[in-house]
């Protein structure tokens, strides 16, 4: 009923309802006005209405017209109210689409893309995620919708960089309702939230962008950045899906520098998006349930592929067990998750490196790939 009084109370509809009257009362008036007698006259209801729509839009094949006094003047009518009624739905179509364009191109408008990929928020690491995004990505899965307050420049900047991925912009509060629905994360594959290291506590945005999210989408995958090791427990209690820091990534790289060298220069190999070497996973096919590691490892070394692991995905854990703390962060999820009225769970995905060759397949499990 609302979405129906506004299309009522919309100009182009007015405009366009006021053309039809014109059109209908113009083909059922030049019939009693026009002799039917008259080679050239509309004589058949349908023939006037197809002379209205010909007279109204100005084209003039001049199969059928007028011949009397009254019915000339009705064509003279039809034709200048034609003209304005006809430039005016044109014109303001022509304002719709490209208003819509000015409002997207400034971050303003509704995302329509759909299985596509948000990022929140903005950091000096972003460009290398887009960078990985354009190589690894799935060929059909190319949409990228950016949430921050990058100016215009930069954000041109970008879109040249990333020529081949299709990124979108949404300006605004990554953590409020309102700005995430423009970014439609309803119809979203994923949702990837990071935290500004510049900005002292941004983590903590982090969070409540990450439960704004579960509120609303329970089911749609959040992988979360952020900069401090101890806000972990508070985005897994938020229920995000992954939760990522570099703190013990820079520290393992340093340590192995020292006591273990090749062994950082290897990792950093395999991180690099323009190696022809990555890591890669993939879901095991049915036909290996219940078959051994080592038969699966073959197969994958048959397709030039080396499986170093395997992983599968544990769903687990409801509100007592994850919020017993006294902790008013704590008790803010918390009291967020329940009034949202959506169930808790926490996934974690479990990683078996380098299993036994007598290792049996189970099924929902996926495999580690070196390529």
């Amino acid at each position: 009923m609302k979405k129906f009084k506004e299309i009522y109370h919309h100009p182009i509809f007015r405009v366009v309802s006021l053309l039809m009257i014109i059109w209908i009362t113009a083909s059922i008036g030049i019939l009693y006005l026009e002799d039917s007698n008259v080679e050239n006259a509309p004589s058949r209801i349908q023939d006037s209405f197809w002379w209205a729509i010909v007279t109204i839009t100005t084209v003039g094949y001049g199969d059928y017209a007028p011949e009397t006094f009254y019915g000339r003047g009705l064509a003279v009518i039809l034709m200048l109210s034609g003209i304005g009624l006809v430039s005016t739905i044109t014109g303001s179509i022509s304002s719709i689409f490209t208003t819509k364009k000015i409002m997207q191109g400034k971050g303003l408008g509704m995302v329509e893309s759909t299985n596509h990929i948000v990022v929140c928020g903005w950091n000096e690491n972003i460009e290398h995620l887009l960078a990985c995004m354009s190589q690894i990505v799935n060929k059909n899965q190319k949409e990228v919708v950016l949430i921050n307050d990058l100016t215009e420049d930069q954000l041109n900047s970008i879109l040249a960089k990333f020529s081949n991925l299709d990124i979108k912009f949404v300006r605004g509060d990554h953590s409020t309702e309102s700005t995430l629905q423009l970014a439609n994360i309803k119809d979203a594959s994923s949702v990837i939230v990071i935290s500004d290291d510049s900005i002292p506590e941004d983590d903590d945005k982090t969070i409540l962008t990450t439960l704004t999210i579960k509120n609303l989408h329970p089911q749609l995958k959040v992988i979360a950045y952020v900069t401090e090791r101890k806000k972990i427990p508070y985005l897994k209690r938020a229920n995000a899906d992954e939760v990522i820091t570099d703190e013990n990534f820079k520290s393992f790289l340093a340590a192995t520098h020292v006591v273990e060298p090749g062994v950082p220069q290897a990792v950093n190999q395999l991180l690099d998006v323009h190696s022809r070497h990555r890591f890669k996973s993939e879901k095991i096919d049915e036909r290996f349930i219940g078959k051994k590691f080592q038969e699966l490892s073959e197969h994958y070394k048959n397709q030039n592929l080396l499986c170093i692991g395997i992983y599968v995905e544990n769903i687990a854990m409801g509100y007592e067990e994850l919020f017993s703390s006294a902790d008013m962060l704590d008790e803010f999820i918390e009291r967020k998750l329940k009034e949202s009225g959506h169930g808790f769970k926490e996934s974690n995905i479990d990683v078996m490196l380098n299993p036994s060759k007598d290792f049996e397949i189970k099924e929902g499990q996926g495999a580690l790939l070196i390529i």
